[in-house]
């Protein structure tokens, strides 16, 4: 009597379950890794944006804060210290050196008095691996008069390096964009953009291959200041304050303060016990004093107004990013 045969698999049904699986699994795995690369290089574009992002604003920051003072007219060029420079080697692709002074630097003491202002520059360079480096550097103090040199490597601070490029374009008043500018020239003399265009990429290691550009505009809503001309305007505006029609003719005017000066002198008039002059004020704040020393401009204009009302001058003051007036001054 022969024994019955066991039931099982045979040899070629092993080898086809074995197949399946693995064909599954060789689906999965690369389902898994078409996955895991889409992750990756969304991951990788975020960590690119957000780095853009960064650059980009602290840039934009510094432009918006951008502030120039005119040169009056009795300064040697060479003693102004105030200037926006911007250079570059292909002016189409925008300025890769960039100076200029802006508003908005926080002192670093409460103790001592300082100035809001400071010196700022970016420079783009190319780097030791071939990437272009991003550098910047500052200066709390205005220099002592013009000086249209860049910082280098030792004097300013690494920003962001791996970059593929780096520009700044500027819209002058015509609505014209370029890659240079120079606020000390004659030509360009005590102008600022009205606009500037900020452009960044980024290299990928990969030949050829660059992340961005990536573009941000901003305004620079801060005008050149005249200080000479504040200065005159203020001290207009003092001479006409409570003239009256002395002439009869309808409107008040330079006559009108001639008359009211003269009476003022024939009948001895008292000078105005509230008004404090500017020499009293510097007097009982010489840290006022040493915060116009950053300006030598602002010095010398400010010094030749003594005998004025202080008061007159908190506006200009405040425009200089010297803060306002103390109270007793004002």
């Amino acid at each position: 009597m022969r024994a019955r045969a066991r039931a099982g698999f045979t040899l070629l049904e092993m080898l086809a379950v074995m197949f399946l699986i693995s064909l599954l699994v060789v689906v999965a795995i690369d389902f898994y890794l078409d996955l895991s690369r889409a992750s990756n290089a969304a991951a990788e574009q975020t960590r690119s944006v957000r780095r853009a992002v960064v650059l980009l604003d602290r840039v934009a920051r510094d432009l918006e804060g951008a502030v120039l003072l005119v040169k009056p007219p009795d300064v040697d060029p060479l003693a102004h210290p105030w200037l926006f420079l911007a250079e570059s080697e292909d002016p189409d692709a925008g300025a890769d050196r960039i100076k200029f002074v802006r508003r908005g630097h926080a002192p670093a003491s409460t103790q001592a008095a300082e100035s809001d202002l400071e010196m700022v520059a970016w420079i783009a360079e190319p780097g030791l691996e071939g990437d272009v480096e991003l550098r910047r550097a500052r200066w709390a103090q205005l220099p002592d008069g013009l000086d249209r040199s860049f910082p280098s490597a030792e004097q300013s601070d690494l920003f962001a390096g791996g970059l593929a490029s780096f520009g700044v374009r500027l819209q002058d008043e015509s609505g014209g964009w370029t890659g240079r500018w120079d606020s000390s020239t004659l030509a360009g003399a005590s102008e600022l953009p009205i606009a500037a265009e900020i452009e960044v990429s980024f290299a990928t290691g990969v030949d050829g291959e660059v992340d961005g550009p990536y573009v941000r505009r901003v305004l620079l809503p801060l005008r050149p200041l005249d200080l000479a001309a504040e200065l005159a305007e203020a001290a207009g505006q003092t001479l006409q304050e409570g003239v009256r029609d002395e002439d009869g003719d309808g409107d008040i005017d330079e006559d009108d303060a001639e008359i009211a000066a003269e009476r003022q002198a024939e009948e001895g008039g008292e000078e105005d016990e509230d008004c404090v002059t500017v020499a009293q004020c510097l007097g009982a704040h010489p840290e006022i004093q040493q915060m116009l020393s950053g300006s030598p401009q602002a010095q010398a204009v400010v010094n030749g107004s003594m005998g004025q009302c202080a008061r007159d001058f908190a506006g200009i003051v405040a425009g200089l990013g010297l803060g306002g007036l103390p109270p007793d001054c004002q």
